[in-house]
């Protein structure tokens, strides 16, 4: 069995599911730049979705750093590796 390229095989759009959560979230964001009063609920929602990706991004970025900071050592044996080939 072969496999394609993997951006050839997904079908389906994952960013559709999220819209209605980014619409809403759109929407209140509007509302509270243009004065409407938002319930204490929708404002609590707002804070927490934008600490919500902060919290994404940072996890991301020091994970990806740890893959890069990778350093090896004298028992990984990469140097007997290149000195054999």
């Amino acid at each position: 069995m072969e496999f394609g390229h993997f951006a050839k095989e997904c079908k389906k759009s994952k960013r559709v599911k999220d819209f209605p959560y980014y619409k809403e979230k759109m929407l209140m964001c509007k509302q509270a730049e243009q004065g409407v009063p938002l319930q204490a609920e929708q404002y609590d929602w707002l804070a927490d979705t934008d600490e919500e990706v902060d919290e994404q991004e940072l996890e991301a970025h020091y994970s990806y750093m740890a893959k890069i900071l990778v350093v090896p050592t004298a028992d990984s044996g990469t140097d007997s590796e290149l000195v054999e080939q």
